[in-house]
């Protein structure tokens, strides 16, 4: 009975870790859903991937590239596992990139471009959940592109302050622009929301290689949540660390808020305003 208690209370401590003070980043994610219906605020989803590298150990019912693609279904199973890292491997890498595996990682691409619009442009959905005050989170980086080739990577900021445990939780508050921020399974459903805007002084978008008005492809990385990876003010990166089966990000979908009308959408709006005008001068 001891051995029970103390296992329970050591589970209970590990979950409590990293969330005993909100932190600055406290906006709400994007709803999957309104009621039962997909929301409406999406007017596109992922229609292809590319690219599709987990990370060693990434049990094979996980890898499902095709899952990722269409609505948000709010299902934790309905995913692509990117994988995890343990420590030799991530030493590995660091040491010799070129020679052994790295994070996990997937590109997705859209049938319309995404666009720089008002506001949140597109939101990733992974299937993190809440357990107590924190979240069981694994996190990973964001890129855009145009071309495929280049990417910018959206600045990131993680003040979780040490390691959560391979089963522990964050403070989502914690952290910002990085997919895995917010929860989607067992019945609650939100996407991490990004905006274009915030790469308008990127290198990639300055020097003319990465058009924010043209965006096709997106790209998940996994971050292993050991502090080895660091967001963009070089603070290292904690989340639940190390997984397994599924480990690391686990992406369900990637919906678009913002982007280019297709031709239909626009002859469309041209014929509505054309039959304003038509009106305008009969009356």
């Amino acid at each position: 009975m001891k051995i029970k208690l103390f296992a329970i209370l050591t589970f209970l401590i590990i979950f409590s870790m990293g969330t005993a003070s909100a932190g600055p980043y406290t906006g709400d994610g994007i709803a999957g859903f309104v009621g039962s219906d997909v929301n409406p605020v999406f007017n596109g989803w992922a229609t292809g991937y590319q690219n599709y590298n987990p990370a060693p150990g990434v049990s094979a019912g996980w890898q499902q590239p095709g899952q990722t693609l269409g609505p948000v279904t709010g299902s934790n199973v309905d995913i692509a596992s990117l994988g995890d890292l343990n420590q030799d491997q991530i030493d590995a890498w660091l040491a010799d990139p070129q020679n052994n595996p790295g994070p996990g990682e997937i590109t997705l691409t859209f049938e319309t471009p995404i666009i720089n619009g008002s506001g949140y442009d597109f939101a990733v959905f992974e299937n993190g959940f809440m357990s107590g005050s924190g979240l069981f989170a694994e996190l990973g980086y964001v890129d855009v592109s145009t071309d495929g080739n280049n990417f910018a990577r959206f600045n990131s900021v993680s003040l979780t302050s040490g390691p959560v445990g391979g089963y522990g939780t964050i403070d989502p508050t914690d952290v910002h622009n990085l997919a895995g921020k917010h929860p989607n399974a067992y019945g609650t459903s939100e996407g991490t929301g990004f905006d274009l805007e915030e790469l308008l002084l990127n290198d990639m978008v300055l020097a003319g290689l990465v058009d924010l008005n043209d965006i096709n492809y997106v790209r998940i990385v996994d971050i292993p949540g050991s502090g080895d990876f660091l967001d963009s003010l070089g603070n290292p990166i904690y989340d639940a660390w190390v997984t397994w089966g599924s480990g690391g990000v686990d992406l369900e979908a990637v919906g678009v808020i913002n982007s280019v009308p297709v031709p239909g959408a626009l002859w469309l709006l041209g014929s509505g305003l054309f039959g304003l005008v038509v009106i305008r001068r009969k009356k």
